[in-house]
């Protein structure tokens, strides 16, 4: 019997990769689109971007920003995922809108909030990231 989306989910909001073994999610990426509901997952899918806030995964991070940018309205909780943790693929999503044509989200300014992140973030990785779209951007 196929898996709930709330279950997969919660297996996604609790991943840790083992011994740098990012395979697991990559499978719970594929297991939560075919449970055929994955946008009730957006905030466990941002979870990953704030619990490894400067990671790739060997590429299975850049699967669950393709995958976040597929579903409808993940904006706000992008937002809102930013102001708990920055994270080097929050901001990519962020600049990635920018470079489409969004600048706001909820009247919130997208460039404002890369501007903030380039100054505050405590990672010099993530700072230089929103540098990146700050200056290609204004």
């Amino acid at each position: 019997m196929p898996r709930t989306t709330a279950d997969i989910a919660h297996d996604i909001a609790t991943f840790a990769p083992k011994e740098d073994d990012w395979l697991a999610l990559d499978s719970l990426m594929t297991e939560l689109w075919q449970a055929g509901h994955p946008e009730q997952a957006i905030p466990e899918l941002l979870s990953v971007f704030e619990r490894y806030p400067e990671e790739e995964g060997f590429g299975v991070v850049w699967g669950v920003l393709h995958g976040l940018e597929a579903l409808p309205n993940y904006e706000t909780e992008l937002l809102r995922s930013l102001g708990r943790q920055p994270s080097e693929f929050g901001v990519r999503m962020v600049g990635r809108l920018l470079n489409a044509g969004t600048t706001e989200v909820g009247g919130i300014s997208l460039l404002k909030t890369l501007r903030e992140l380039a100054a505050t973030a405590s990672s010099p990785r993530i700072r230089e990231t929103a540098h990146g779209f700050v200056s290609r951007n204004d």
